[in-house]
C-alpha cells in the first residue's frame, strides 16, 4: 500500500480561534491509519519552509462514491509559518503527504475502562477515539472557552465531555488533570476495575501525570519536532526505560512509564 502520495484538498476551513479544519482525498489508495498514527504534509510548493510537518488526523473517512480512496481530516492550529501558508491553499490544490506513520494506540480490551485527555490543540490526536469507544469519558482542557474547536465540523457530536477551563471561563476551573483525578478516583470507589488513559497534550501535562497516583496503565502521544517522519534522521529521540527510541517511527504513542523525564 502506498505510504507516499498525493492528496486534493476539497475543504479548508478557517475557524475563529487560530484552528482551520483540513479534508484531503488521496490520488491513490493508502492504508487505513490507526489513531493516534500521523501523516507528514508538504506545507506548500515553495522550498520555504523546506520540511513537511508532522500532522495526526482526527479522522479517516473510508472509500466511497464521493471519494473512490477515501478521505483524511486534520485539525490544525496555525501557529508558524508552515501552517499559516497551508491554511490558506486553494480547495483543489494538491499537497504531497507521507503516511500513515508511526505507533498508535493500543487495543482496549474488554476487561479495561477508557479515560481519554486532551490538552488544547492535543485533541486532534485523541478526538478519534470516541468514535470507536462510544460513551468513553472525554476530559478536554483548555486555557480558555474561545479555544475550544468547532466539533460539529467533523461530525463529533453527543461526546461524553469533561471540559475544564484555565480562567473558569468554560466547565470545570482548573486544570484537566484535577478533573481526571477526582473522576479516578470516584470510579474506583464506585465500581473499581482496570482503567486506560490515553492522552494527548504539552509535555508539561505528561510530566505532571507522571508524578500522580492514577493507578492505570496510561499512554501519551508525544508531540515533538520532526524532520523525516520514519526514523533516519535521529532528530526526534526520546529517552526511555529502553534506551532511546525515535517518536516518529516507535511512537508517538508511548507507555507513560517507560518515558524517562529530565529532571
Amino acid at each position: 500500500m502506498n505510504r507516499l502520495f498525493t492528496a486534493e484538498i476539497v475543504r479548508n476551513d478557517p475557524m475563529d480561534n487560530g484552528y482551520f479544519a483540513l479534508q484531503v482525498t488521496p490520488d491513490v489508495e493508502i492504508s487505513e491509519p490507526d489513531i493516534g498514527q500521523f501523516f507528514m504534509i508538504k506545507t506548500g510548493e515553495s522550498i520555504d519552509p523546506l520540511l513537511l510537518r508532522p500532522f495526526s488526523f482526527v479522522d479517516f473517512i473510508p472509500p466511497n462514491d464521493k471519494y473512490p480512496n477515501g478521505s483524511l481530516m486534520f485539525l490544525i492550529g496555525a501557529v508558524g509559518k508552515g501552517t499559516n501558508i497551508l491554511k490558506h491553499l486553494a480547495v483543489g490544490m494538491r499537497l504531497s503527504v507521507i503516511g500513515p506513520l508511526g505507533q498508535g494506540f493500543p487495543p482496549v480490551a474488554s476487561d479495561e475502562i477508557l479515560f481519554i485527555v486532551a490538552g488544547g490543540i492535543g485533541i486532534a490526536s485523541v478526538l478519534g477515539l470516541t468514535n470507536v469507544n462510544p460513551n468513553t469519558p472525554f476530559f478536554y482542557g483548555v486555557r480558555t472557552k474561545e479555544l475550544i474547536p468547532d466539533m460539529v465540523w467533523f461530525n463529533y457530536t453527543g461526546i461524553n465531555t469533561f471540559t475544564t477551563s484555565d480562567d473558569g471561563s468554560i466547565g470545570f476551573a482548573g486544570s484537566v488533570l484535577e478533573l481526571l483525578e477526582k473522576q479516578v478516583s470516584e470510579f474506583k470507589r464506585g465500581c473499581g476495575g482496570k482503567i486506560k488513559i490515553y492522552a494527548c497534550g504539552p509535555n508539561g501535562m505528561y510530566r505532571a501525570m507522571a508524578g500522580m497516583n492514577l493507578d492505570a496503565d496510561v499512554y501519551v502521544s508525544l508531540e515533538t519536532p520532526m524532520a523525516c517522519g520514519i526514523g533516519t534522521c535521529l532528530g526526534c529521540a526520546v529517552d526511555t526505560v529502553n534506551g532511546l527510541k525515535m517518536v516518529c517511527k516507535d511512537g508517538p504513542v508511548f507507555n507513560l512509564k517507560d518515558i524517562i523525564w529530565d529532571g
